[in-house]
């Protein structure tokens, strides 16, 4: 089948499936509580002029079980104990809630049915661009499947039917992978300047793109050797994402009186997935959760070196990049302490990210749809690293983008959430480990 014509056809079985997924599901108001009303809140500020920001609002709910959740935050004075309200914030980056705000510009304040109409457009576009990443790897029948894969990805689908970072991230995440492979092609100077700020605008939206121009930058490099012709167009590359975060850096210069680029949500994000697990607060979690991180929290509790670092410090009126910074420091210091506890955490993380279902309570189906679309790249995937090591650079760099996305996220956060965007890389590595296992078995029927 020609390339074209199988594009069309991927990319209808995409679309149509985000239409039956529109009309059936997001369109009834599938909306989880949580990040997405936090961002939505942000966007309505940043669309009224009050910047971004949190409403005093969301800490209150009239529903009595969401209001009791809440209670922690207003204890602790900050959304997730950090985010200050009513005041400029720089605990999320604002890509998000930019993409938010434009939306309600041209739709209505606060309609997050149009934003997840149009995420799952912008997921025909993830596929179309995955099926361009794929075929660098994959030809023929194996190229028709990571099509049919990505189409009907149930992870990727679930994601862009709700209103939070993670569709938008995978689109621009996949988009800076494919224009990176393309510059290692040919480091043209247009090349460099679209890759550069692609991949700042996907920083934008989740901080995680940070290592990947650094690695992009570290393989041009090993490749040509410091040619000519590539320095103009990775100083390119750097400007151009320089650029894209200029403005954000000088924001929180103006607003927090300190140049910061990353977000400071990293201090509670080391708490929730490493000291949380031993205190009070771990025995309102979800059973999934309990089930597994309850056995660490069994096992290590009574054993644990400097306990107190677990607990949630006792803020007043610390501003968030003070309240950022003595989450991180105790973090820092609880691991320090407990290696071995550590580990443990990680080994838990490890499972979390790659687990094809939810371990919570949901229909049959759910579990069905995650064991035929993910199981078998938790099977596959490693194998298809190392092989993708011996593709020449572009297999080297894509290697190397999706063992370090991986190890990124079980030393800090983890979980489907975190995972999803990987989930076409991880795919097209699983199929080159399933296409060389096919190949070797007919080449040893032949010569039987």
């Amino acid at each position: 089948m020609q390339r074209k014509r199988l594009e069309f056809y991927i990319l209808l079985l995409a679309l149509l499936a985000r239409l039956a997924v529109f009309g059936l599901v997001a369109s009834r108001g599938f909306f989880i509580i949580g990040e997405g009303q936090v961002q939505a809140d942000i966007a309505g500020n940043i669309l009224s002029g009050r910047g971004l920001m949190l409403s005093e609002s969301m800490f209150h709910d009239s529903d009595p079980r969401r209001d009791a959740r809440l209670a922690f935050f207003r204890e602790t004075g900050g959304f997730y104990g950090v985010m200050l309200p009513e005041q400029p914030s720089s605990f999320l980056v604002p890509g998000f809630a930019l993409f938010e705000a434009f939306i309600f510009m041209i739709t209505s304040p606060g309609n997050l049915l149009a934003v997840v109409g149009i995420q799952l457009l912008l997921g025909v576009l993830t596929v179309f661009w995955g099926l361009r990443l794929a075929s660098r790897f994959l030809s023929g029948h194996w190229l028709t499947a990571a099509g049919v894969f990505m189409a009907l990805d149930p992870f990727e689908l679930y994601y862009q039917t709700v209103p939070v970072t993670q569709a938008l991230f995978s689109l621009l995440f996949i988009g800076g992978l494919l224009l990176s492979i393309r510059f290692l092609e040919k480091p043209k100077l247009s090349r460099g300047l679209y890759t550069g700020l692609l991949w700042g605008a996907t920083f934008m939206v989740r901080p995680a793109a940070l290592p990947m121009i650094a690695w992009l930058i570290v393989v041009s490099v090993a490749l040509w050797k410091f040619r000519n012709k590539v320095i103009p167009a990775l100083l390119l590359m750097l400007l151009a994402f320089g650029a894209v975060l200029t403005p954000w850096v000088l924001r929180n210069k103006r607003t927090m009186d300190r140049y910061q680029l990353l977000p400071l949500q990293g201090g509670v994000q080391m708490w929730e997935y490493n000291g949380r697990v031993f205190t009070d607060a771990f025995l309102d979690e979800a059973p999934g959760a309990k089930m597994l991180y309850g056995p660490v929290r069994s096992t290590w509790l009574s054993r644990l070196n400097n306990p107190e670092l677990c607990e949630f410090p006792e803020f007043t009126t610390e501003n968030e990049f003070e309240r950022d910074s003595v989450l991180n420091a105790r973090q820092f210091e609880f691991i320090k302490t407990n290696p071995a506890v550590f580990l443990h955490l990680s080994a838990c993380r490890f499972v979390e990210f790659f687990k094809p279902f939810p371990l919570n309570q949901f229909s049959p189906f759910h579990t069905l749809a995650g064991l035929v679309s993910f199981f078998w790249i938790g099977v596959f995937f490693f194998s298809g690293i190392v092989l993708l090591l011996g593709r020449g650079w572009k297999g080297i760099f894509m290697a190397g983008v999706i063992a370090g996305y991986i190890f990124m996220h079980l030393l800090t956060a983890s979980g489907t959430p975190h995972r999803v965007a990987l989930d076409i890389p991880l795919m097209i590595a699983s199929l080159i480990s399933v296409r060389y296992s096919f190949m070797r078995f007919q080449k040893t029927k032949e010569s039987k």
